[in-house]
């Protein structure tokens, strides 16, 4: 007979009061000796550490794994005023750190919390000044998370790390937090998470914060922190994701026993997580598992399956959770090539730190055939392998001029794989030890294009003035400056102050007909960015362009958004900015709806931010 709904919650709420007896009575881990392992209990609120019974994390020397976070952009420079970055694997400052009050906030309220002051980075106590509470909590639900343009990410997470007063309306406490903490979380940026956490000024109460918590720690192979959440959370309620995680930690634990009793509870109360059962039986009997499907993986499978030493099936990349695929890149117990797929494309998404990557990399043995003929192997095969041994050998190679074959052919994967930005981070340490020199001419617009990418413009420059003295014998050259100068220019580095109309003229004419996608793009960037593009450029470009159909948001995101800006609302205008380019990033949206966004940010202030985004715009047509 089948179970009712309310049978079946009946029986799990039996269950956790169960398992929480149990917990009580000192039967389960980390949950007695709130005050740190003396055996009083305090009847406060959960600290959050480990207490000295929890199991120890699976990880190298016993110790925890770091949080590994998201790189910053750098910002470009301009005239506009700044806002501080702060890389996310280093500690943001904290309200109070630079001697900012912090009863500069209107109210004191969890919702105000935050991990960037603004003079640390953030956006100011006024963020939300305007908005609407459930506007901003429609918003903040949809956020792009899973976007891979660095300007867009460094964006979204200052806007979540801000210290500021909660957008105005009824709410619970805390929940406004909850909401950010979990978009940090779905970004993979355990390292934002963390600091979003650490500056909440009372102990956690929220079920969510604390599961997202939870998660954080999981992913970081910090078993011990999530087991003593996950001890503190168990008497509480019924969640099936408590229980899970309590019996993971009982069998950590060597308390195999109740795990069973556990397990056998949630089987009668109908769960159907096969793999969670298989890792709970491979962590009982001590030796391996097969885990043959794995395509919607969790933190705690992650896990339970590093614990385990339980081989990830190869389908575990099919993850789209940027935070998953950080740590199957970082599981020794899965096979090269996967973690090499999962590296990047975490990285890619800011969840990887670009020097884990290389590390990897690096880690990967290659045949000395493959070694010694790099360029045929990889013309022959693409993928995360070819790269990997493209950057091995370029740190080996001594000669210049082959060093920088190799960075070419590298960056020409990174943009057939659509991981052309993701490429030029890694490559980058490779890239600065090649030198400006007219014997590498011909290398000058790949090493632009790269250091514009990464925002570094003083590299960039260096390159630009090899080519601006050859261009003055080479024709070729020439072609190639007159190319270049309208990337130099949208990224604010035209430092003889040119102007666009002479730039934007000899780039036309020297293009020609093939240009007229990437002009419909470039022109709306300048102009965007307050540049008047000449009037008879925009009248041959309508002769030449044919009528598209493009995807535009809709007409009350569109006037929301101009209002937003209008009224100097940072937060809502941020918001809207980024739900219009989406998760295909500047690279894929439509030039009116990337003007949009870029006389939006350029009226609150960001035109440095906005200028990052028309550089990747750019760099994304081909330019």
């Amino acid at each position: 007979m089948t179970d009712s709904r309310i049978d079946r919650r009946t029986r799990w709420r039996g269950a956790g009061l169960f398992v929480g007896v149990l917990a009580i009575i000192g039967a389960g881990p980390a949950v007695l000796a709130q005050d740190g392992g003396s055996g009083e209990t305090t009847g406060g609120p959960l600290l959050l550490r480990p207490p000295a019974t929890s199991p120890s994390p699976v990880g190298p020397a016993g110790e925890a794994e770091p949080v590994l976070g998201a790189p910053a952009v750098a910002p470009v420079p301009g005239r506009a005023r700044t806002f501080p970055d702060v890389p996310a694997n280093q500690s943001p400052v904290r309200e109070g750190a630079t001697g900012v009050d912090v009863n500069a906030l209107r109210t004191i309220h969890p919702d105000s919390s935050g991990a960037l002051s603004l003079a640390g980075g953030g956006f100011g106590v006024e963020t939300w000044k305007g908005t609407p509470r459930p506007l901003a909590d429609a918003l903040m639900a949809r956020l792009p998370v899973g976007t891979t343009s660095p300007a867009m990410r460094a964006l979204m997470r200052r806007l979540l790390l801000s210290a500021a007063t909660p957008p105005e309306g009824e709410a619970a406490p805390g929940s406004f937090l909850a909401l950010r903490a979990k978009s940090l979380a779905a970004m993979g940026d355990l390292g934002g998470v963390n600091a979003l956490l650490e500056a909440i000024p009372s102990p956690l109460t929220n079920d969510e914060l604390v599961r997202i918590e939870a998660d954080s720690r999981f992913l970081a192979n910090d078993n011990a922190r999530a087991c003593t959440l996950a001890a503190g959370q168990i008497g509480l309620g019924d969640s099936p994701y408590w229980q899970k995680a309590y019996v993971f930690c009982q069998a950590l634990a060597d308390q195999h026993d109740m795990a069973a009793l556990g397990v056998a509870l949630m089987r009668d109360a109908g769960e159907l997580d096969v793999a969670f059962f298989a890792l709970v039986d491979a962590l009982s009997v001590g030796h391996g598992v097969v885990i043959e499907n794995l395509p919607d993986a969790s933190p705690l499978h992650l896990a339970m399956a590093r614990a385990a030493k339980a081989q990830l099936p190869a389908d575990v990349v099919a993850s789209n959770r940027p935070g998953v695929l950080q740590a199957v890149a970082t599981s020794p117990n899965a096979p090269v090539e996967l973690r090499l797929e999962a590296a990047e494309r975490a990285e890619a998404a800011g969840a990887l730190t670009v020097e884990t990557l290389r590390q990897l990399y690096t880690s990967v043995a290659f045949s000395e055939d493959e070694l010694a003929n790099p360029l045929s192997k990889t013309e022959a095969e693409t993928g995360p392998l070819s790269r990997a041994l493209l950057y091995r050998t370029a740190l080996v190679q001594t000669v210049p001029t082959a060093k920088a074959e190799v960075v070419v052919r590298a960056l020409e994967l990174g943009r057939e794989g659509d991981r052309y930005s993701s490429t030029v981070r890694t490559f980058l340490p490779v890239i600065h030890e090649i030198s400006p020199s007219t014997v590498l001419v011909w290398f000058a617009p790949e090493a632009i294009r790269a250091f514009l990418s990464a925002g570094e413009h003083e590299s960039a420059l260096d390159w630009h003035e090899l080519l601006r003295g050859d261009a003055m014998f080479n024709p070729n050259s020439a072609a190639i400056m007159n190319e270049l100068a309208v990337l130099i220019l949208l990224a604010g580095l035209d430092e003889r102050a040119e102007g666009a109309d002479p730039v934007l003229e000899r780039w036309w004419r020297g293009e020609g007909d093939a240009a007229t996608g990437d002009a419909a793009v470039l022109f709306t960037l300048f102009e965007s960015l307050g540049a008047e593009v000449p009037t008879p450029l925009w009248e041959e470009l309508l002769m030449d362009a044919p009528l598209v159909t493009a995807a535009i948001p809709s007409p009350a995101h569109w006037s929301r958004q101009a209002a937003a800006a209008q009224s100097g609302r940072v937060g809502e205008t941020v918001l809207l900015a980024l739900l219009s380019l989406g998760e295909g990033g500047p690279g894929q949206a439509n030039p009116v709806v990337l003007g949009h966004v870029l006389r939006s940010l350029v009226a609150i202030g960001l035109e440095n931010e906005a200028r990052a985004i028309a550089v990747e715009a750019a760099l994304a047509t081909g330019l």
